[in-house]
């Protein structure tokens, strides 16, 4: 009897076990052939996504060459065995046959993006792998362009999930590229599905034929990106999501040599976290900027945390970080910028601009450099600008800048508290409040950066998109 229950007991274990492996399947990718391993991986994604909730596909070590990768209601994770042990690699002259004014859905076959991978709906995990991009000049797609975004992540019918951690992406320097780059966008959260024929640019997000709207959440940690236009970039039609880069001392990302390190555009009731991280951008490090007015303008504001990171710019003409609302009646970015350390290693730059905003908050950030200005606000009202420490930012003469803060003559009802009594405030507003600093003497300024911006106020320079002129 003693031995009976001993087996009962072995066999009780031994089902808990395959039960417990049986609603976790894994499937294995073979090894790396060498040539292209299109087939084998895209295999696996469909298996996974056949098996249903908490599936992993896991990929050998070793480096991958495939071309376009597709999937809808993926609900597990996407896995190597390290960035430094596992590479995806991009074959050149990946087939791109979508017309971006009636898009298709996106497929491996009739519809080809140019995108590397692309995932639709799901709970998407990716992590501990490699994606490199180093087609070289022109030979990225076929036709020749660049390749739009690597990992694309959209939704269409249910919330999308994505938690991107421990992956290093790559593209390189591309002569033949607008941007100068072989790459678009490294990781992106978008809406940019549409279910109809028509064209989606001519509709608003959610109407019939239009684009998709997107909710969920977006999280990306402890992973790197270089070499191309943008690092992580979330596009059009999102509502209802949350979004964490970096998020804590440990799980910060790098953004190394890129247009934009960290691309936020137009989101409608959705919250951001972006903190604890390193990021050089040779035009902004990173920006909140609007996707496309004429399709999608928010209409409940979302908040922005911005704290604790490190923003560098390596180029003239660049700014630390840029809040542009471009809709001044409909305020739609809430922001919260405190704590972050912004260096500008080319001049003339800007440390922080806020652009028709309302309500912005910008606390206790060190801005070191030259420039226009460490800290300026354009047409913002109800702001506040506290103990930012800018002493060590030089206005730059050749600029027509007098003053490290500057307040432009559309701002009011903004308030500065310099951090010392010598930091020099430019204050051409309405009923702004100035405390504790040194206030300049009017000058041209506004009319000097008009001049080299070719607008009243700092714009977004046109971002690599399908959908931009």
């Amino acid at each position: 009897m003693r031995r009976l229950g001993v087996l009962l007991s072995i066999l009780f274990a031994c089902l808990t076990v395959a039960t417990s492996w049986a609603g976790s399947p894994i499937v294995y990718v073979p090894r790396p052939s060498g040539t292209d391993d299109t087939a084998n991986i895209q295999a696996a994604l469909d298996k996974c996504v056949a098996y249903g909730k908490d599936c992993t596909v896991q990929l050998a070590a070793g480096t991958y060459f495939t071309r376009q990768l597709v999937a809808y209601n993926f609900r597990g994770t996407f896995m190597g065995r390290g960035k430094d042990k596992t590479t995806i690699e991009a074959l050149p002259y990946l087939p791109a046959n979508i017309d971006w004014l009636q898009p298709c859905q996106p497929n491996t076959t009739t519809c080809l993006w140019p995108t590397l991978m692309i995932f639709v709906d799901g709970d998407i995990n990716i992590s501990d792998l490699s994606v490199h991009m180093t087609a070289t000049d022109g030979t990225a797609t076929s036709p020749p362009g660049q390749i739009e975004t690597a990992i694309r992540l959209m939704g269409q019918y249910s919330t999308t999930n994505v938690h991107i951690d421990r992956i290093e992406m790559e593209g390189r320097p591309d002569s033949t590229s607008g941007s100068g780059f072989n790459v678009g966008n490294g990781i992106m959260y978008t809406g940019e599905l549409s279910g109809s024929s028509a064209n989606p640019i001519e509709l608003p997000c959610g109407a019939a034929g239009g684009f998709y709207f997107v909710s969920g959440s977006y999280t990306v940690r402890n992973s790197l990106f270089k070499s191309m236009w943008d690092g992580v970039s979330q596009d059009g039609c999102v509502r209802s999501t949350q979004v964490m880069i970096g998020g804590s001392p440990s799980t910060g990302n790098t953004f190394e040599n890129l247009i934009v390190g960290i691309d936020l555009e137009s989101a409608e009731d959705s919250h951001f976290e972006i903190s604890y991280n390193v990021s050089s951008g040779i035009s902004e490090s990173m920006w909140v900027v609007p996707w496309l007015s004429s399709v999608f303008v928010p209409r409940k504001p979302s908040t922005y945390m911005i704290h604790d990171n490190t923003f560098f710019t390596t180029q003239p003409y660049a700014t630390g970080v840029l809040l542009y609302n471009d809709t001044p009646g409909n305020p739609w970015i809430d922001a919260v910028i405190w704590n972050n350390n912004i260096q500008l290693q080319e001049g003339p730059s800007d440390g922080i601009d806020a652009v028709y905003t309302k309500g912005t908050m910008i606390l206790n950030n060190t801005v070191t450099g030259s420039g226009w200005d460490a800290i300026g606000l354009y047409g913002s009202t109800s702001s506040a600008l506290v103990h930012n420490n800018v002493s060590d930012f030089a206005p730059d003469p050749t600029t027509g800048s007098a003053a490290r803060i500057y307040l432009d003559p559309g701002t009011s009802h903004d308030l500065v508290v310099c951090a010392e009594s010598t930091d020099t405030v430019l204050n051409q507003g309405t009923n702004n409040v100035v405390i504790g600093c040194q206030q300049a003497a009017t000058t041209s300024e506004a009319e000097t950066r008009s001049e080299a911006l070719g607008n009243s106020a700092p714009h977004p320079r046109a971002k690599y998109s399908p959908y931009r002129p």
